[in-house]
């Protein structure tokens, strides 16, 4: 057998970043099969999304999550600036956490910046469980999760 190879993509550019991507394929098919080795027969997950529209069908707001293992993951959030404090979050996160229940998940978790969402989660039952200090420099990362219905 040969030498192994490796190849670095800090994908500076949309080529490096296609390329990458179409490798990394790999990567994700080995993982699968190792979680499915030890964990028996179970779907690897479920993109869950929301998206919000303004009349004109623009996206101006959205939830994007993972189900899987009986926990959804926000991936990410976001609402436009000026539709934000009007309860739209809060029907974006409600209407994720409503569906990854119909998939099965019974738990939720998710990532924020100090200077971001931790206090909407929280108003939404998210407890935080972990924190990284000095993430990016001067801030935090909050990690939380709750529990479903």
């Amino acid at each position: 057998m040969g030498e192994l190879a490796t190849k670095v993509y800090a994908c500076e550019t949309r080529q490096q970043l296609e390329e990458s991507e179409a490798l990394l394929g790999a990567v994700y098919e080995g993982l699968g099969e190792n979680i499915l080795e030890h964990c028996g027969p179970i779907e690897l997950g479920r993109i869950v999304r929301v998206l919000l529209r303004d009349p004109g069908g623009k996206v101006v707001g959205g939830i994007d999550g993972l189900a899987f293992g009986g926990w959804v993951y926000i991936k990410i959030m976001w609402v436009a600036p000026a539709l934000r404090n009007q309860g739209h979050g809060g029907r974006l996160l409600a209407q994720l956490e409503k569906e990854a229940v119909r998939l099965g998940c019974r738990n939720a978790h998710v990532d924020t910046y100090s200077f971001e969402a931790r206090p909407f989660y929280q108003k939404h039952g998210y407890e935080v469980f972990a924190t990284l200090d000095e993430f990016p420099p001067g801030h935090q990362k909050h990690f939380l999760r709750k529990r479903l219905a």
